[in-house]
């Protein structure tokens, strides 16, 4: 695994699921359901274009495990950024926050999509 390109390659997704998630919740003030479908049907595409660019090296690396990585590294991004900035200001706490079903069903859809794109690659 190129370490560092998947470190840029996952933070480019969280990037673009930021921005996302933005301009629908925030943005254009979609109810949270909605915004959340919207979320689950823009997640392909960002996935698999950012995996696409990742797989351009021909690394090796399984598709679980990338998309586990890219996973990790944007909780990471989530703890160091969403939440100090937007969650706890508006009364929320990291438990809130990891805990919503809705988040994690995102979770588990992009490490599903990143092994897709590798099952569909080879």
């Amino acid at each position: 695994m190129k370490w560092l390109r998947g470190l840029l390659i996952a933070a480019l997704i969280w990037l673009l699921i930021f921005i996302e998630i933005s301009v629908t919740m925030i943005g254009l003030k979609l109810t949270n359901q909605t915004s959340w479908i919207i979320h689950y049907i823009f997640l392909v595409p960002i996935v698999f274009f950012c995996t696409g660019l990742y797989y351009r090296t021909k690394d090796k690396t399984k598709g679980f495990f990338l998309g586990l990585y890219f996973l990790a590294v944007g909780i990471i991004l989530d703890m160091i950024v969403t939440v100090p900035m937007f969650i706890i200001p508006q009364g929320g706490n990291y438990m809130t926050y990891f805990s919503n079903l809705y988040m994690l069903a995102g979770f588990v859809e992009s490490v599903i999509l990143v092994s897709v794109y590798d099952v569909i690659r080879r």
